[in-house]
């Protein structure tokens, strides 16, 4: 028998994936990614809003789960690698030639703020650039959630967990 997560319904069992609260239309995930020999993806994007066959503006929310691999918590530099990688991805998109895509712009700013997830408070770490607001929540049960909105932001700070396959688009191919 194969034991691999196959379906949407698999990994929501599995994977706590979110949408904003109020949030009308539907997300869809828009990439996952499994390690070699795992059963489970190690981390799911949902995205809501602009779709790649429209005008290409990226995502109005993105919303990613990522499971945390490490006998050790996450600490505040891997909440923050995890919110600068996002940053930078946002700015090589846009200007993939800068010299100054590697490291964070000089408008970079951090902060702390409350977000809701499932109507319980977490404290998020919080960048804001010129090119992105990314938010990350680090989750008792192993998971962090990293919040991503094209600048100004800020992005939604209610989130609610998705509990059935049908909240989210089909999955589609490429190919």
């Amino acid at each position: 028998m194969d034991d691999h997560v196959t379906s949407v319904s698999d990994i929501l069992m599995v994977v706590p994936l979110y949408l904003p609260v109020g949030e009308r239309r539907q997300g869809r995930i828009s990439s996952t990614t499994l390690d070699p020999g795992a059963s489970t993806p190690s981390k799911v994007v949902v995205d809501v809003g602009s779709t790649p066959e429209g005008p290409d503006h990226g995502p109005d929310v993105e919303i990613a789960t990522r499971l945390w691999q490490r006998d050790t918590a996450p600490g505040q530099r891997d909440v923050r690698g995890l919110c600068g990688e996002r940053d930078l991805m946002e700015r090589r998109m846009r200007d993939p030639l800068s010299a100054q895509s590697f490291s964070l712009p000089e408008d970079a700013a951090w902060s702390e703020e409350t977000m809701t997830l499932d109507d319980l408070p977490h404290s998020a770490t919080v960048l804001t650039t010129r090119q992105s607001w990314v938010a990350v929540v680090v989750l008792a049960e192993g998971f962090l959630v990293r919040v991503f909105v094209p600048a100004p932001g800020p992005g939604p700070r209610e989130l609610r967990r998705v509990a059935a396959a049908q909240e989210l688009e089909p999955v589609r191919g490429r190919g």
